[in-house]
């Protein structure tokens, strides 16, 4: 009995310390084990053209995110909109951080959609596949940031959610009668009896269906139900040196 109370404490070592040697990035995780895909995330790989610009050259990032080794249903600003450089931080070479002077945009991808009778508040997703490398670029830096002549570090902090589920994209049609079946099943009159209900439900239900069908290639999208959140991370990317002649 020891020796196996042994093994599985070695085994379990091993485990972590495996895990650890995979993770590139700082990882904040809301929940342990049910975040298994989380165990190891994307690399972060900031860059640019060259290390030297005049003041008048356009200083243009790119950021290279490398996924791990599982599929992950994340926010598509997460890792394709030039928003995610928000949280962008340029240092300096008095270790001072330079404040930025025009804020980046945000990417309002927020959408109600209905499941099952039920309204879910979704963001707009990106299913992430396994070591898929997913590249996204900032035309100017000196656009959000004045920089004067010196050598400044620059790096990226994003914070990554994962999502349990996707929902897909309804066109506005379905959406409406999606609130119709809503309508009907709230509805308390004594004259609308249940086969009456269960008939009027099946009748749109066979109307969404065939919008489905009719707009198919219009709804490649996928949202993200926002209570099937399963996780957040932290991840960093390397730091960039560049200096403005």
């Amino acid at each position: 009995m020891k020796s196996l109370i042994l093994l599985n404490i070695l085994l379990i070592g091993c485990l972590f310390g495996c895990l650890g040697g995979q993770q590139t990035a700082t990882q904040n995780l809301m929940e342990g084990p049910s975040t298994k895909e989380t165990a190891s995330l994307a690399v972060l790989t900031l860059s640019t053209l060259k290390s030297s610009y005049t003041g008048q050259e356009a200083i243009p990032l790119d950021l290279s995110i490398q996924n791990g080794k599982f599929d992950l249903l994340v926010p598509i600003s997460s890792v394709t909109a030039p928003s995610l450089f928000k949280q962008l931080t340029v240092t300096d070479s008095n270790g001072v951080v330079v404040r930025m002077k025009k804020p980046i945009p945000l990417s309002n991808t927020i959408k109600t959609l209905y499941k099952d009778g039920k309204t879910l508040r979704c963001v707009q997703g990106f299913d992430m596949k396994a070591e898929l490398i997913q590249k996204v670029s900032l035309k100017d830096l000196l656009s959000h940031y004045e920089l004067e002549p010196g050598t400044y570090t620059v790096k990226l902090a994003i914070v990554l959610e994962v999502y349990k589920e996707f929902l897909e994209d309804q066109h506005p049609q379905i959406i409406e009668l999606q609130k119709d079946i809503m309508r009907i099943q709230n509805n308390r009159s004594p004259q609308y009896t249940p086969e009456a209900k269960k008939e009027a439900i099946s009748y749109t239900q066979d109307q969404i269906d065939v919008l489905r069908e009719k707009y198919k290639d219009e709804l490649q999208n996928i949202y993200l139900p926002l209570p099937s959140l399963r996780g957040k991370a932290t991840l960093e990317s390397n730091t960039v040196s560049i200096t403005i002649e």
